[in-house]
Order: structure tokens, then C-alpha cells, then sequence
């Protein structure tokens, strides 16, 4: 063979080499694009949920429940609904606790479509939900402009004072939960699982977002000087128990209960909030569990890596293949493929 029949040889096994990688990202695209009655073989426990939180406004505390209906936009309980509140500057892009930590301890009740605000060394506030009667806004999280309404002067002077020590700044926008989001999302090669109505309202990302504690007990013994941190610290809205360390990774199907099912999208990407101490608003003067957790938990797809940088991964971020009811106590169910 000539050195020319051997170029053109190795030409030909790099271009079947690429068209086969190109082949098989294009396979998992429409796989993924399938829902969870096309591909799951069957069911295996692999846990139970031992809590649930929904987090009203964006940056804010969480409220723990019992059980949640699980929709396409989010955790639903009554009159609460996860993220669908969020809090914005004067150019109208959403304030958040990595910047002002205090955020964090601002408490939410919601009752009898009136909203309640409590916080540390400040008044509490109750105002009404003005759901479609506020005034229009165009908003942004994240670079997505999405229209949501005003929610008032009352509330935007109470939350100015408490995050900006100032009587104007902040203001609070509210949408309830629309059945097509409204922030479709980009899907990438780096992330096969990921729909573009994967979106939700006000989330970073996905609207669900799964965390086991034994995941978080690994991760402390690994912590500095007897340091301790909960689940808290990650914001998950479904906690789950009795699996193995970071096994949740490898789940691509999650049933809960009888109906709810939930699809992978992606490794939860971590940033500065892990490091705010949820129950004082005090950041981590070593940025952990940061630090600690870039020594293991970076991503090993060179691609990922680029895409999401240093920023390494604890917990996973789902969508909903089929909505229901899920219940603290509930057993979580890994579909077969």
C-alpha cells in the first residue's frame, strides 16, 4: 500500500469514526425526545422521598409539605407553587441570594390568595396576590425575558428596605404557572436528555431539582475540620433517602408514587449559594462545601466541562414526563431501560 492508499484509508476511518459519534448523538436526540412509556423496560426502588420543599419566591426560604402535585411547571400545594415569585432590580432583572445572602431568610406564607413576608429585625408584610389584574412587566432570568405581573408598591418598598437598606430597587413579579413555559430552553449536544419545553417559570433551569441525603452525608465526611452542611444548602425540591452516594447520577427515569415521572436532564451544576448558610444568610468565608466538592465532583465529559467550566455537579435536574401526586414516604422507582 502507498503512502496515498494510506491517506485516504485513514481519511476514511476518521470521517466513519466521526459520522458514527454523529450518528449516535443524533440516536440519543431522538431517543430522549421518546417519552418514559417508550423506553422504560421496568421499575426498580431504589429509595424513598424523605422530604419535599417548594420555594415560592425565587432566593427565598423554602416551604416544607407533605406532598406536592408534580406539573409540568412545578411542584404545586395548594395555593403554593415553586418559584412561580421573583424578586427584580430597577432594570428588571431578578435579584438573587449569590449577591444579596439575606434573601435567604425571608419566609414566605401564602393563604387565601394574600402573600405574607417575615424577616429578621423586619416588620412582616401581608398583601394580596393581584395574579392577572397587576400591571404587565417584562422581566429577566438568566438572559429570558418573560412578562409576569407587578405585585405592588407595598410589597416592592418592603423588600427594597430589607435587601437594599433603601426604599425603592427591589420589586416582586409574579406569574402562575402557565401550561407551556415560557422560557423554552437551548438544547445542547452536551446535554442528550434536555427538550426545549423543558423550561419553567422562574428556575434556573429545569422545575424539578433531586438530591439524596446520602449524597450530602459523603460529601460532609469529606468537609473540613468536622464542618456540616444539609441538604438545604443545594435548595432541592424532592430529597430523597436509601440509595447510594451520588448513584442518583446514573437515573434517567424516576417514578414516584403510582403516576408522577420524572426524566433526567442534567448534572446540577453548583455555584456560591451552596456556600450560604441557610439558616443565618452567612456566606462561607472558604467557599465551602465549594471547594471541596471541585476536588471530586467536576464533570468528566470533556464537553460538559467546557459548557459548565469549574462549576462541579451534586444532584440532578428533572422534568416531568407525566404528572401526579407525590408524597413524603413515597417509593422512588429508577426505570429500566
Amino acid at each position: 500500500m502507498d503512502v496515498r492508499q494510506s491517506v485516504v484509508l485513514a481519511v476514511g476511518v476518521g470521517v466513519g469514526l466521526l459520522t458514527a459519534a454523529a450518528a449516535y448523538k443524533l440516536y440519543v436526540r431522538s431517543s430522549q425526545m421518546k417519552n418514559s412509556k417508550q423506553l422504560v423496560k421496568g421499575w426498580k426502588a431504589c429509595g424513598v422521598v424523605s422530604q419535599i420543599h417548594i420555594f415560592p419566591i425565587k432566593s427565598c426560604q423554602g416551604i416544607q409539605v407533605d406532598e406536592a402535585d408534580a406539573r409540568e411547571m412545578g411542584l404545586v400545594n395548594g395555593e403554593l407553587q415553586d418559584r412561580s415569585f421573583m424578586v427584580v432590580n430597577e432594570n428588571n432583572n431578578f435579584l438573587h441570594a449569590r449577591i444579596h445572602p439575606t434573601m435567604l431568610l425571608i419566609k414566605v406564607s401564602i393563604s387565601e390568595n394574600k402573600v405574607e413576608l417575615t424577616a429578621p429585625s423586619t416588620e412582616p408584610i401581608t398583601f394580596p396576590i393581584l395574579s392577572q389584574s397587576g400591571a404587565k412587566v417584562k422581566v429577566r432570568v438568566w438572559g429570558d425575558e418573560v412578562t409576569a405581573f407587578d405585585c405592588g408598591d407595598q410589597a416592592a418598598q418592603w423588600l427594597s428596605q430589607y435587601i437594599l437598606q433603601k426604599d425603592s430597587g427591589a420589586r416582586l413579579v409574579h406569574l402562575p404557572y402557565p401550561r407551556v413555559s415560557p422560557r423554552p430552553l437551548k438544547t445542547k449536544s452536551c446535554l442528550p436528555w434536555m427538550r426545549k419545553t423543558d423550561g419553567a417559570v422562574f428556575t434556573d433551569l429545569t422545575p424539578f431539582h433531586l438530591l439524596s441525603t446520602e449524597s450530602v452525608q459523603d460529601l460532609n465526611s469529606r468537609l473540613p475540620d468536622g464542618q456540616e452542611i444539609s441538604a438545604l444548602n443545594f435548595r432541592p425540591t424532592i430529597t430523597i433517602s436509601g440509595c447510594q452516594p451520588y448513584e442518583e447520577d446514573e437515573w434517567r427515569f424516576i417514578r414516584i408514587g403510582e403516576e408522577a415521572v420524572f426524566r433526567y436532564v442534567k448534572g446540577c451544576d453548583r455555584c456560591l449559594l451552596t456556600t450560604i448558610d441557610p439558616a443565618t444568610g452567612i456566606k462561607d468565608a472558604e467557599q465551602e462545601p465549594l471547594r471541596t466538592l471541585r476536588k471530586y465532583r467536576l464533570a468528566e465529559d470533556p464537553e460538559l466541562r467546557r459548557a459548565i467550566g469549574e462549576a462541579p455537579l451534586l444532584g440532578i435536574n428533572l422534568s416531568l414526563d407525566q404528572p401526579g401526586r407525590i408524597r413524603v414516604s413515597d417509593v422512588v422507582y429508577v426505570g429500566q431501560l
